[in-house]
């Protein structure tokens, strides 16, 4: 700078140049990292941006410049950002984000089918999770392990009013540890088994790597391996056991060196209606390709149902000498709706009918919205009961589309943020999903695809919440097979639970986090082992992402659930059991406890089976 400038010249001049670094250099671009689909609505989250934003090809063309919306505050962030629409922007490949000639980020993908290997990878994990199994080299790769916990005599704690053992092999270890529980397993199941029945033609022959059962699909195959170790649960009685585990968590081993003892905990009536909800649909499900093993299934359904009303109010909790996973629960009638709306539908009995719908997003500890669910896809059928659900459902359905219209753009709000607030998020998608099949209204479609963004990425920690994908993700998840397995690499696939304000793993003890709370929701967040409030992984937080992410694919290869609207793609899927509960101009009908389809003085059960 020359002499002759002085103060009154060098503070301006030092302001514009700090102006000019704040809009180039400090932007940060918030985006999907998996990739965005060509045809689909494209957004990005603009932060501490100034003027247009301009996309550039890989050989420098600058293809798109987009106007950033109005800046708007997102609570649970405290951020005041912009939305960046590239809609526009259709053609494959990958790009670059450049504001005032400064490149932000060059990881913009543009992809025909981008989430299809995140998806398969997602239920990939569940062959990782596998109990009772070693995991061969040639499907587990450097996850390779021998197997742990072969649970063939399991004894039977005090609480479940027994004495002796069971035989309890198989299942999914719930999460970072290696307990096996039924409520947890209810929600994930019931959230695969959904999967397959919505898109049965997509997934007969998608395949992902894991050891075959028989004919079965991948995801049959899957899911069926969990299925086997619930229905050792069940006792003699009907009532279904809570859970498989040691008294007190294991350390940071692998599943074969945790020799401590195992035991059967509880039983109580979430386990028991649980039980009999997913045991109804797989009835339904596998009956096209094992008719023994289905019947097997309905059978323990209705067991487990009839002891649940005799014994509506047998709440668990840990007792005084078992400090595993509770999942204990005091409201019941959710669990009893559940299973009363699955079994309905699987047997045509109306006796099973129960009334009720939520507007909640469903959670382990809150399942009603699984039967919204099945009540608003089939509304005919239900008559107030349906219209009810239906109604339920879209009022919820616009509250996450409005919410996507500003702030980062996705669905969550401020009070989302709960332990594992990524699964909130991912069934929120779901949710979303549902009222678009019924609706085919494409709004729903959109949001649900905002929160795939924001699970890979479009979030204001800028990563991907699934280990091994995007180009920011989790390396120190609470899961002891990462931890102990040698591998650098976590396994692959796994949604960790995500940001949320609670800080229960924040302490002095060595085990637990230093304090990583920001005053904010949304980036209360730590990637180490210490967090199993923030960085575990579990079923029920991989399910509805695998779910979300799977159905987008299916809907883009054109595939739709037998119940959703005509013309929401070209191509409408055969479905596994043919309900023609929703048929224009089909009625419900009773006769004792029996409740039936009439159509053109035809009757069918709710199986699509003809009666008369």
């Amino acid at each position: 700078m020359s002499a002759q400038f002085g103060l009154k010249q060098c503070v301006p001049f030092a302001i514009t140049l700090l102006s000019m670094a704040s809009a180039s250099f400090a932007a940060t671009a918030y985006i999907n990292q998996i990739g965005y689909r060509t045809g689909d609505a494209k957004e990005f989250t603009l932060f501490e941006g100034s003027g247009d934003v301009e996309i550039v090809d890989a050989s420098g063309t600058t293809v798109l410049t987009v106007t950033p919306s109005a800046a708007t505050t997102w609570a649970a962030s405290g951020q005041s950002v912009q939305l960046v629409d590239f809609s526009d922007l259709k053609t494959p490949g990958t790009y670059s984000i450049q504001v005032g000639g400064q490149v932000l980020r060059s990881d913009l993908k543009v992809l025909d089918a981008p989430y299809v290997e995140v998806a398969k990878a997602s239920l990939k994990w569940y062959y990782y999770q596998r109990a009772s199994m070693a995991l061969e080299e040639t499907y587990a790769g450097q996850w390779k392990r021998p197997a742990g916990h072969p649970d063939t005599h399991v004894s039977l704690h005090s609480s479940t009013g027994k004495s002796g053992s069971i035989s309890s092999p198989k299942g999914w270890y719930d999460a970072g540890d290696y307990g096996k529980y039924i409520v947890n397993s209810g929600i994930s199941t019931y959230t695969l088994l959904a999967l397959y029945e919505h898109f049965p033609t997509y997934f007969n022959t998608l395949k992902w790597n894991i050891p075959a059962e028989g004919s079965l699909p991948d995801l049959l195959a899957e899911i069926k391996y969990n299925l086997d170790w619930m229905l050792t649960m069940q006792d003699a009685d009907g009532g279904v056991f809570h859970k498989v585990t040691t008294l007190e968590f294991p350390g940071d081993v692998m599943p074969a060196a945790d020799k401590a003892a195992r035991y059967v905990v509880g039983k109580g009536t979430a386990a028991t209606f649980d039980f009999a909800a997913v045991m109804a649909v797989a009835a339904r499900v596998y009956k096209p390709f094992d008719a023994a093993y289905a019947e097997q299934c309905l059978t323990a359904a209705k067991s487990a149902y009839a002891w649940g009303i005799a014994n509506p109010n047998v709440a668990f909790s840990n007792p005084y000498d078992v400090a595993t996973g509770e999942y204990g629960d005091s409201w019941l009638e959710d669990e009893k709706l559940f299973a009363g709306t699955e079994l309905a539908l699987t047997t045509g009995d109306a006796s099973y009918t129960q009334g009720g719908a939520t507007r909640s997003v469903p959670s382990w500890g809150d399942v009603a919205g699984l039967a919204t669910y099945e009540k608003a896809a089939h509304a005919d059928a239900y008559g107030s009961e349906g219209s009810a659900a239906k109604d339920s459902l879209l009022k919820t359905a616009d509250v996450f589309v409005a919410r996507a219209e500003t702030g980062f753009g996705v669905v969550m709000d401020y009070g989302d943020f709960v332990w594992g607030s990524n699964a909130v998020a991912a069934n929120q998608g779901v949710w979303l999903l549902h009222a678009y099949y019924i609706t085919g209204d494409k709004k729903y479609y959109v949001a649900a695809n905002k929160v795939l963004d924001y699970l890979l990425g479009k979030n204001p920690l800028n990563m991907s919440f699934v280990t091994g994908y995007g180009s920011k993700s989790p390396k120190l998840p609470h899961h002891r097979p990462s931890t102990a397995d040698g591998v650098t690499a976590p396994v692959p696939g796994m949604v960790v639970g995500g940001p949320q304000p609670g800080g229960e793993d924040i302490g002095s003890q060595s085990w637990e986090c230093s304090d990583y709370k920001t005053g904010y929701p949304a980036t209360s967040y730590i990637d180490h082992r210490c967090s199993y409030a923030s960085n575990e992984v579990a079923i029920n937080w991989n399910a509805p992402f695998a779910y979300l992410a799977f159905a987008l694919e299916a809907l883009n290869a054109g595939y739709t659930p037998d119940f959703a609207v005509d013309g929401i793609t070209s191509i409408k899927t055969k479905p596994v059991v043919s309900r023609k509960a929703n048929v224009s101009k089909a009625r419900l009908r009773f006769s004792g406890e029996m409740l039936f389809i009439e159509k053109n003085g035809k009757r069918f059960n709710l199986n699509g089976l003809r009666i008369k």
